[in-house]
C-alpha cells in the first residue's frame, strides 16, 4: 500500500465503536475518503494505563479482536500502533517468572534492579529529585520474590508497567524478536 498524504487517524480500539471491527466499519461509512491511516493506541492485553501496560504482543485483546481484524484494516489504511519499548506489565510472564525464580528466571535481566544500577544499590535523595517522575515517589516497586526476599525494580510510570533493561542481550532479543 502506497502512504498517501491524508489524515492519520488516532484512536483506541474502542473508541469508535465497541471493537476492531466496529473501528473498520466507522472508518469505511464515514471516513474513508479522509483518512489515510489509522493508528491503533495498544490493543493488546494490558494490565492497566488504558493498554499501556502490555501484558504480551502476541495476541490481541479478545476484547477488541483478533490480528486478522487488524489486518483487515490494514489491508484499506496504513497502519501505525504502538510498542511499549521501555516497559511491560506487572502480570507478564515475564515478570511473574521473574518474581517465581528470580536468579534462575531466564528474564532476570529484562528488569532493571536498583541494586546492579545505582552506585551503593540505591539512588541519593539529591539523585531521586532530579528524575522527572509523574507520580510523586521514586521510580521503583519493592518487588517481592517467591523466596521472600524483596528487591526495588525500576518503574518509571505506574507500578504496573515495570521497566525493561533495553542494554541487556536479553531484552535486546525480546525487542526484535516482538516486532519481528
Amino acid at each position: 500500500m502506497q502512504l498517501e498524504n491524508k489524515i492519520m487517524l488516532i484512536t483506541y480500539a474502542d473508541s469508535m465503536g465497541n471493537n476492531l471491527k466496529d473501528l473498520h466499519q466507522v472508518l469505511n461509512q464515514y471516513y474513508k475518503d479522509a483518512v489515510g491511516g489509522v493508528h491503533i493506541l495498544p490493543f493488546f492485553p494490558s494490565s492497566a494505563d488504558r493498554g499501556f501496560a502490555p501484558m504480551t504482543y502476541e495476541t490481541v485483546d479478545a476484547a477488541f479482536g483478533t490480528f486478522d481484524d487488524v489486518a483487515a484494516i490494514g489491508a484499506e489504511y496504513y497502519l501505525m500502533f504502538d510498542f511499549m519499548v521501555n516497559h511491560i506489565s506487572a502480570h507478564s510472564v515475564y515478570f511473574q517468572d521473574f518474581l517465581q525464580r528470580k536468579e534462575d528466571s531466564p528474564y532476570r535481566n529484562y528488569f532493571i534492579r536498583y541494586s546492579d544500577f545505582w552506585e551503593n544499590g540505591a539512588p541519593t535523595q539529591e539523585q531521586i529529585d532530579k528524575i522527572y517522575k509523574r507520580k510523586p515517589r521514586a521510580p521503583y516497586i519493592d518487588a517481592t520474590f517467591a523466596d521472600g526476599s524483596t528487591e526495588k525494580i525500576w518503574c518509571t510510570f505506574c507500578e504496573e508497567q515495570i521497566d525493561l533493561d533495553v542494554t541487556k542481550p536479553e531484552t535486546k532479543a525480546f525487542i526484535r524478536d516482538t516486532l519481528k
